[in-house]
């Protein structure tokens, strides 16, 4: 057997594994059982606290549990099994999400309305149950590592591999993502590499069994081609499962995508000649309202009401039905937004009508808002399509894809750009009244008036509708556009929607469209208090004389920081998965280089502190609208380095401490569980916004130095 000897080489493998398999089975948690999803960072505090534990733990804990954990995680995933009790009925594991359904005040795509206290109590056991294995799952590679540690007599050079070997880890399963190649892969190739940090033939044997029952796990089942069943596609931020719509639907001839195992949106053929196929269905379900045909298309019915567009942008393309639709119409020249690569190539190939081949179309692959804050360009209309998002932005944060396109700064963006005689429509599924009350009130808080709202409905003919929120520059020249058209008017009449006042809108501090009003989500609430509650039995029980006050604070501040500091940046440079990488590219590389300083002795800790403070004191006064105004490398140099500065302050507070900590695995243990209540208080953002964060992260900040200061590690 060939196994690593070197202990700088031994952290270099167990650390890439872990920042890598951390990753890997965030993505792959959050998408087949989608309840993760909205509350990704569950996994990743998770993942903290089982490294963590494993460094605190002095029995030890065999490698090969790993393997263990990862080939039930894997049957977990990949087995669908139906559990049917004389109360609830569900999907094992996956059903977790119409389980927890009635913890939930916010809204989660296609959850059933049910109401179980049976189905309540079993979804939290699964939830649990989830969460426990993924952290037994790391807890033998942090044990493995602070061994590593405490072996090195170099713990600075062993931080540095650690940190590089971090990035590896990173940007090796990002690149994986690119490619499109399923995740599910990336299982086998974390299990290779744990086969080289083993320490004994019988590791190897059972670590063996197990990769092998994990790789019958993963044989391939789904068809090679859409037409033969359904194919899944993996982008870089969800599984995208497409197949062909059934004939005898009232659906137009196309392709049906679903993400993360729940339908999406349709790749639809709604050309003329398509539709006069329909012609008699379509008469049968407008029996009676004939003239409401006309206006039923909602990707037709912005051409219908502000006719003669020259130049649309489209947020949130999709595959292409908007686009499809702008051609139709005759428009001159298209912009197309579209977040996911592997959606726009989806529609390329695809989509019936082919709008993505068009000459007078270009497709932008860019987050929407990022596309609002630099384009230059005035528009006749701005469509923002149903974005629909069912992923976070980053497993840092509770903040969805979508979040930051309906926000009172953003829909000002959007009026900004319009040209004078230019139309914006919003189209939304409001599925609670206080997202239509929230999204109405944002709308007036941005154009200054009350906008058109009403429901557009076809049975599926033309797809599946929603509400559309229709505003202009111009209040009169709206007025004018359904006052001049009687059968349009009678359309909007008959449909309208008139959703109350809120005293809350939608902020860029506040973005959380899906959620009632401000507080903490039930379901986070319960998931943070078995956290806190497991975290303090642990630490009486199994290592009271192992507590690092210093280095606990200092991770907690450090996460709290990472946290806003990911978000703000989306603000800056897009919600993309490109942002995430480059952000924690740079946090990463700014603690290298505190590392290099602690050893040439370049900055001290005094003055490494209250310079941290005072940085984190700057960012309160400046917000990162301002880096908006910048342009090219001026607004990406100056912004990256005001947002992740501070975490070169902090490094160097953090391996000074390490260097000279007496027990650098507890010290670490400590930092990992640190950041995982970190992770935890970042929910106070639900209920304060998402600047009191960076109010916080200063008091976890101080209060570890003092402990330090006043009474040591």
């Amino acid at each position: 057997m060939f196994s690593i000897k070197s202990s700088i080489l031994r952290i270099a493998a167990v650390s890439f594994l872990i920042l890598f398999l951390e990753i890997l089975i965030i993505r792959l948690v959050s998408t087949e059982i989608r309840i993760f999803a909205y509350i990704a960072n569950a996994l990743l505090l998770t993942i903290f606290v089982g490294s963590g534990l494993g460094m605190l733990i002095k029995r030890k804990v065999p490698l090969y549990v790993s393997a263990v954990g990862i080939f039930i995680l894997t049957a977990i995933l990949s087995i669908e099994y139906i559990v049917r009790l004389p109360n609830v009925e569900f999907k094992l594991f996956s059903g977790l999400t119409e389980l927890l359904a009635p913890l939930s005040e916010s809204y989660i795509w296609f959850q059933i309305n049910t109401y179980s206290k049976t189905g309540i109590v079993i979804g939290l056991f699964l939830t649990v149950l989830v969460l426990l294995l993924v952290g037994v799952i790391f807890l033998p590679l942090g044990q493995f590592l602070g061994r590593q540690f405490d072996k090195s007599n170099k713990p600075i050079v062993a931080y540095t591999y650690n940190i590089l070997a971090s990035l590896l880890g990173m940007w090796i399963f990002q690149g994986i993502s690119i490619l499109g190649i399923s995740p599910y892969l990336g299982i086998f190739a974390s299990l290779v590499v744990l086969l080289f940090i083993l320490e004994g033939r019988d590791d190897l044997i059972l670590c063996t069994i197990f990769i092998v029952g994990t790789i019958i796990l993963l044989l391939p089942r789904e068809a090679h081609q859409p037409y033969e069943g359904p194919v899944v596609f993996w982008s870089p931020y969800q599984k995208l499962t497409l197949s062909s719509i059934a004939p005898n639907v009232n659906l137009p001839r196309g392709w049906y995508l679903e993400v993360n195992n729940v339908g999406y949106m349709g790749l639809l053929d709604l050309s003329s000649s398509s539709m006069d196929k329909k012609r008699e269905v379509t008469e049968k379900i407008f029996k009676g309202r004939e003239g409401d045909i006309n206006f039923a298309n909602q990707y037709d019915l912005p051409y219908k009401i502000m006719r003669g567009a020259g130049n649309v942008l489209i947020i949130g393309g999709g595959a292409g039905n908007d686009a499809a639709a702008a051609v139709r119409a005759g428009v001159r020249s298209i912009d197309v937004v579209e977040i996911d690569p592997m959606i726009v190539t989806l529609g390329r190939k695809y989509h019936p009508e082919k709008p993505y081949d068009k000459k007078n179309i270009r497709v932008y692959v860019d987050d929407g808002r990022a596309y609002l804050e630099k384009t230059k360009t005035k528009y006749d209309i701005v469509i923002m399509s149903l974005a629909d998002s069912h992923t976070s932005s980053s497993s840092l944060t509770n903040v969805q894809l979508d979040n930051y396109l309906y926000t009172r700064e953003a829909l000002s963006k959007v009026k900004s750009i319009l040209s004078e005689r230019g139309v914006f429509f919003l189209t939304f599924e409001v599925t609670r009244p206080w997202i239509g009350e929230r999204l109405s009130q944002t709308l007036i808080g941005a154009f200054s008036y009350q906008p058109k709202i009403f429901e557009v409905r076809s049975e599926g003919i033309f797809g599946w509708g929603g509400y559309m929120f229709v505003s202009a520059r111009d209040k009169n020249i709206l007025e004018n556009l359904f006052n001049n058209d009687k059968n349009l008017k009678n359309f909007v009449e008959k449909n309208e929607h008139k959703f109350s006042k809120v005293d809350n809108v939608l902020t860029d501090n506040w973005p959380y469209i899906y959620l009632d009003k401000p507080r903490i989500p039930t379901l986070h609430g319960i998931v943070a208090l078995i956290g806190v509650s497991g975290l303090l039995f642990l630490r009486t029980k199994l290592f009271a004389r192992s507590f690092s006050a210093p280095f606990f604070f200092l991770g907690a501040g450090f996460m709290l920081f990472e946290v806003q500091n990911i978000i703000k940046s989306s603000l800056v440079f897009g919600n993309t998965w490109v942002t995430n990488l480059f952000i924690i590219t740079g946090v990463l590389s700014f603690i290298l280089v505190a590392n290099l300083a602690v050893v040439k002795k370049l900055i001290s800790l005094n003055i490494a502190f209250l310079l941290l403070v005072a940085m984190f004191i700057l960012q309160m006064f400046v917000p990162v609208s301002f880096f908006n105004s910048l342009s090219g490398s001026e607004k990406i140099i100056l912004s990256l380095v005001f947002l992740t500065l501070p975490h070169f302050f902090s490094g160097v507070i953090f391996v000074y401490l390490f260097s000279v900590s007496k027990n650098r695995a507890v010290a670490f243990g400590n930092n990992l569980l640190g950041s995982a209540v970190g992770g935890l208080l970042s929910i106070l953002s639900y209920l304060w916004g998402i600047n009191s964060l960076l109010y916080l992260t200063v008091i976890l900040y101080v209060f570890g130095f003092l402990w330090y200061k006043l009474r040591g590690e």
